[in-house]
């Protein structure tokens, strides 16, 4: 009996894909895809710190059903053709079973395409435009808010809460920075609102002079900013020293701690919708405690909203799919597109719809004495 046993478990990590050629357990393939390098270093760095301390975590704790999980990282520099680059080199050479991670609307857009063909999943943590997730990617899932979701959120709070009136609008020209502005001027036009002003620039822009003349002759008493860093808080510098007074509105690309730093006094009052706050329950402040105390040592400072997410997609989402599906692709995209379930940081039970979009609430902070506050609608 004890024969049958052993070859019935042998015969179980066989079919699991989860023997190695010298018979130990083959380690599992989490792949990442993050700018390391390049204009979102910043978003990319927590990306690889939540995976880190998320597979470090399990691998400690025995690993998924006695496998490990080997986790391979690819810096795209931030780049939409070094990011196909990127999951080619995931979903070809390294052979990964399933990617997590991805920052940039214009990255993600061009990068997914790969792992569509491949077949192999892709959770994307970073990155908000709405053609990410719909229908006909099989393969794709998301666990941050859209550009839609947040920018209208954002409208809403700045008409109805803090009361604005005459709001001027700047984005990025990318994919991201249209996505939102987009979506915020069609929320603006159900509050039956106009913005007084609209101007864009491009990511690599330093000097903003010209479209913030432009702002101020408009009198605004808000600024929406749909953009990431360094742009966005160029943009507040520059505007307070043009003499423009209006306060600052945004998304989820602006919560980055690199926006205090880089516009200390600013920044001051800024409302935004976030990603990840830790103060939202308790759990959500016993981790961010724990990732800070691993990751605030460093030259650069711990930056935990797409390292909460993760860590959290690995951990909450990931991990149980695999313990349940194993390295079966299309059993673990199937395991992946059902979940549902609880995480920290998110007032409710949080599920995937039928695009692969993470249905949850909005979360809101006010830059507040030098940090990131959790605002509470009044």
């Amino acid at each position: 009996m004890k024969h049958v046993a052993i070859v019935a478990a042998l015969v179980l990590v066989l079919v699991s894909g989860g023997v190695s050629e010298s018979g130990a357990a083959a380690p599992i393939k989490l792949g990442v895809v993050a700018p390391l390098s390049g204009p979102g270093t910043s978003y990319g760095l927590g990306i690889k710190q939540g995976a880190e301390m998320a597979v470090d975590e399990i691998n400690k704790a025995g690993g998924v059903g006695g496998r490990q999980i080997q986790l391979v990282v690819v810096d795209d520099a931030s780049n939409p053709g070094q990011s196909v680059t990127a999951m080619q080199r995931l979903v070809n050479q390294d052979a990964v079973d399933l990617v997590i991670g991805g920052w940039g609307s214009s990255q993600v857009l061009a990068n997914m395409e790969v792992s569509e063909r491949a077949g192999v999943p892709n959770i994307v943590v970073g990155a908000t435009n709405p053609k990410i997730t719909t229908a006909k990617n099989k393969w794709t899932f998301r666990v941050i808010q859209t550009d839609s979701v947040q920018a209208k959120e954002i409208a809403k709070i700045g008409v109805q809460v803090l009361g604005l009136k005459r709001i001027a609008v700047i984005n990025d020209s990318n994919d991201y920075g249209v996505g939102n502005k987009d979506a915020f001027l069609e929320a603006m036009d159900e509050l039956k609102q106009k913005p007084v002003e609209i101007q864009a620039y491009n990511s690599s822009d330093k000097d903003f002079t010209a479209q913030l003349t432009r702002i101020k002759a408009a009198n605004p008493d808000g600024l929406a900013i749909f953009g990431t860093i360094p742009g966005a808080p160029a943009i507040m510098n520059q505007a307070r020293d043009l003499g423009i007074t209006a306060r600052f509105i945004g998304t989820g690309g602006l919560a980055n701690e690199n926006l205090i730093t880089l516009a200390p006094k600013a920044s001051a009052g800024t409302v935004l919708t976030t990603l990840f706050h830790e103060d939202v329950d308790a759990d959500g402040r016993a981790w961010a405690d724990r990732y800070t105390k691993l990751f605030g040592g460093g030259s650069q400072p711990a930056r935990p909203v797409l390292a909460a997410w993760e860590y959290r997609t690995i951990r909450f989402i990931a991990q149980p799919c695999l313990q349940k599906a194993g390295t079966d692709k299309g059993k673990l995209r199937e395991c992946i597109a059902t979940w549902k379930g609880k995480v920290f940081g998110v007032p409710t039970e949080v599920h995937f719809d039928e695009t692969g979009q993470l249905v949850q609430e909005s979360v809101l902070v006010e830059v507040k004495d030098g940090v990131f506050a959790a605002y509470k609608r009044k």
